[in-house]
């Protein structure tokens, strides 16, 4: 399965998809390290960005074996130039386990576009580090993490642009989380906050 997960990050920087940003729909939007569901979770949240932008997502994930894959697609609402369509996947592979390292981590990937008109192309690849924390004799538990993450992208003069995210996913029980995330870094990766609700299954 490792060399699967090796595998999808080749495939998609071989691809040529030219220079991207942000996550996969250039919102701030970013993955702990854990896999929250059972099967599949389902989801909607907001984003809010510099430059007036507003993005509202839905988001379907599922499980394949330690892989899990994503469908994310919505609105991005702009003040002063025309709206976008966006759409994504997104693929989440452990790559470190807390019996080597004081921290779980992650591969997060992705590709998306952002369409107006013309279209522009995200795709990031990241390393998701996090610990889970359990709330004693409940369901509750909490993951704070970090994403250091490369962006190639269509967005702005830079092929390569390079970010760092910050996040919390809040499970409040079995069926339903609460993550909250956001992200700042070098010309044409979003900087802002996102929200969002998930029902898991």
């Amino acid at each position: 399965m490792r060399l699967v997960g090796a595998g999808l990050v080749g495939g998609l920087l071989a691809s040529g998809v030219g220079p991207l940003a942000a996550q996969e729909t250039g919102t701030p939007v970013f993955q702990a390290p854990y896999r929250s569901f059972g099967r599949y979770e389902f989801g909607v949240g907001a984003s809010f960005q510099r430059g007036s932008q507003t993005g509202i997502e839905g988001e379907y994930r599922r499980g394949f074996g330690q892989l899990d894959l994503a469908l994310r697609t919505g609105l991005m609402i702009r003040n002063d130039v025309q709206d976008s369509f966006l759409i994504g996947v997104d693929a989440r592979f452990p790559l470190i386990d807390e019996q080597r390292f004081p921290m779980r981590g992650a591969l997060v990937t992705g590709i998306g576009l952002d369409v107006s008109g013309g279209a522009s192309v995200w795709v990031p690849v990241g390393l998701a580090l996090g610990r889970r924390l359990i709330v004693e004799n409940s369901a509750v538990s909490l993951v704070p993490y970090v994403q250091p993450t490369v962006y190639f992208t269509t967005v702005g003069n830079d092929d390569v642009g390079v970010g760092l995210g910050l996040g919390l996913d809040l499970r409040l029980s079995l069926g339903f989380a609460l993550r909250v995330s956001g992200g700042f870094g070098t010309t044409g990766v979003p900087e802002g906050v996102a929200v969002s609700a998930v029902w898991l299954r």
